[in-house]
């Protein structure tokens, strides 16, 4: 019998105490204090530790979504930071909420997005992700909800020393499992017209 799937993690104590999970936010921080982010925050899939990690470091109101992502029922307002931490992967359609996102996005602002990269499919998370992309991919997910990449940076969260922990920790300490860091803006009319 397959195991049923289980598409979101709980966000409880021990989420937020997850060792991974705590690196990957410390990466991502660092690599968003290059932005200068000083206005309203949205922060996409539930509260957890990164949402007041994001909210301390940046000083912004920051608001949160509901934690399923799926229904089509979503708030609406504008923001000028859209924060989407490892959520695309855990989302049916994940094109549909890239473009309730682009809706919801102030004219200038910009949206940061991480998920798994580089994951060779036999290492894919089947009982938690219904997508994990390759890199082309996720780039035509981007375009199509007509966005395009401003910045970007690969990273690998898993320390050295998880390498002994067991075989998966020690194919992520060799680069087999990576999270990719996007900076998105909306493409300009002209843009979507000429890629059309």
């Amino acid at each position: 019998m397959n195991k049923k799937m289980q598409p979101r993690h709980q966000i409880t104590d021990k989420y937020n105490n997850n060792p991974r999970h705590k690196r990957r936010w410390e990466l991502t921080i660092e690599w968003l204090k290059q932005f200068k982010i000083n206005k309203s925050g949205l922060d996409c899939g539930g509260k957890s530790d990164m949402t007041y990690m994001l909210a301390k470091q940046f000083k912004i109101p920051i608001g949160i979504t509901k934690h399923d992502l799926d229904s089509i029922y979503h708030d609406t307002g504008f923001y000028d930071n859209i924060f989407i931490f490892e959520v695309i992967e855990h989302l049916l359609n994940p094109l549909l909420f890239m473009i309730w996102v682009d809706t919801n996005l102030a004219k200038n602002g910009s949206v940061y997005l991480s998920t798994p990269i580089l994951r060779p499919k036999w290492m894919r998370n089947k009982e938690l992700h219904f997508h994990e992309f390759n890199y082309n991919e996720l780039m035509y997910l981007i375009d199509k909800a007509g966005f395009k990449i401003v910045d970007e940076k690969i990273i690998n969260p898993t320390r050295w020393y998880f390498a002994f922990t067991g075989i998966r920790p020690f194919l992520r300490v060799l680069g087999f499992d990576r999270n990719i860091l996007l900076r998105l803006k909306k493409r300009k009319q002209n843009e979507s017209n000429n890629n059309a």
